[in-house]
């Protein structure tokens, strides 16, 4: 544990102080853990960082729990961060109606309570889920920030993203963002504009800032980008995704393949508007091909022209900050673009031109050339949806 109260209720670290001023400290000093509120004990040495402990009879739940040192600096680091800026900050504050006990707790000049959460490990959706609810069901507006470690670069503007990743994005400003902390660092960095592909990593922008060059509502302030870069990754992977078997694949696509032989298509032989770049597609699940595909199937191909198209069920999500996406309306939204769709008074979609797949790989890839030209030519609508 690298902090803990003095009898003054102040918070304090060790790792600063020289090795005999810790020695006058331990025999002056008493600390406290923040969460139990114990005595502990200091413990230093020439192998490790001086630090507090609990004494081997402690029933802390801090202490059966364990903590990163990742974690445990970055925690300070934000602590002193917002304490440097005039916020009354509190580490690991009790909050009594929902029974959790968030990294750091504050109140913003607008006088909106946050809680910020530093998640250095990988956790399950569901338990971010669960807690970010219950911060909001408690009136308070939870930030989560990313241990620098799930930062992954691949290339100048992918990123790693996984199901962990998607779990934790932010909607502000057309964007969806995130927030890591580099604790070695001591920076933060911002990763905005996040577009997703149909694999582990996304197209983003990332910004990254010493803690000492940014303060707390810069972190919501909007930046400028293009989607351009985007495309040109997006038309190399729709080539690939073309021409390279990949014999080796997942439960789902074995699925969305015998879904296509049993409709007489092969994959490799999609309608190039079946792989269309969708704002939502950094937080949706599904491999956009796949859903476009059966979307089309399912919903369109086989409606004459002027009918009224029948949505049916589908997903949506929820970024952290609430907002709820629709990929099907911003697929619709680009079809309508292009003179496939278009949109009653009523807010319904008609068929106005049909769907073709093509016969052989060679009109599939002019096909996809054509598509991906129309799609340039869009970019400054594209931006006002955040594409």
């Amino acid at each position: 544990m690298l902090y803990a109260y003095d009898h003054h209720g102040k918070l304090c670290s060790l790792y600063q102080l020289s090795r005999k001023r810790i020695e006058q400290v331990r025999r002056e000093v008493t600390y406290y853990c923040p969460t139990c509120k114990e005595p502990l004990q200091i413990r230093s040495g020439l192998h490790h960082i001086p630090h507090f402990a609990h004494f081997p009879t402690s029933q802390c739940e801090r202490k059966s729990q364990g903590e990163s040192d990742d974690h445990e600096s970055g925690k300070w680091l934000l602590f002193k961060w917002l304490k440097d800026q005039g916020y009354k900050v509190e580490m690991e504050y009790f909050i009594k109606e929902i029974n959790q006990r968030p990294d750091l707790f504050f109140i913003s000049r607008d006088k909106r309570r946050i809680a910020i959460e530093l998640q250095c490990s990988t956790i399950p959706p569901d338990i971010i889920e669960k807690r970010t609810n219950c911060y909001y069901e408690a009136g308070i507006f939870p930030l989560w920030i990313v241990g620098g470690r799930h930062y992954r670069r691949k290339g100048k503007h992918q990123l790693l993203h996984t199901t962990f990743h998607r779990s934790l994005l932010y909607y502000f400003h057309h964007s969806y963002c995130m927030y890591y902390l580099n604790v070695n660092a001591q920076s933060l960095i911002i990763v905005d504009h996040i577009l997703g592909f149909p694999h582990s990593y996304c197209f983003a922008r990332s910004r990254t800032n010493s803690l000492n060059s940014i303060t707390f509502p810069q972190l919501f302030v909007p930046s400028n980008s293009s989607m351009n870069s985007y495309l040109y990754f997006w038309e190399k992977y729709l080539f690939k995704l073309r021409t390279f078997y990949q014999k080796s694949v997942g439960t789902e696509e074995r699925q969305w393949r015998q879904f296509l032989y049993l409709k007489g298509k092969h994959f490799s032989l999609i309608p190039s508007v079946c792989c269309l770049p969708v704002p939502s597609q950094s937080i949706y699940p599904v491999k956009v091909y796949m859903w476009q595909t059966k979307f089309v199937l399912n919903y369109f191909i086989d409606l004459p022209l002027g009918s009224l198209i029948k949505l049916g069920h589908r997903e949506k999500c929820l970024t952290v900050n609430r907002y709820q996406t629709d990929p099907v309306q911003e697929y619709l939204q680009l079809l309508e673009q292009m003179g496939y769709v278009t949109k009653s008074p009523k807010g319904n979609w008609i068929k106005r031109k049909q769907i073709t797949f093509p016969t052989h790989i060679n009109q599939a890839l002019e096909e996809d050339k054509l598509v991906m030209n129309v799609l340039k030519n869009m970019v400054p609508r594209h931006n006002n949806v955040s594409l």
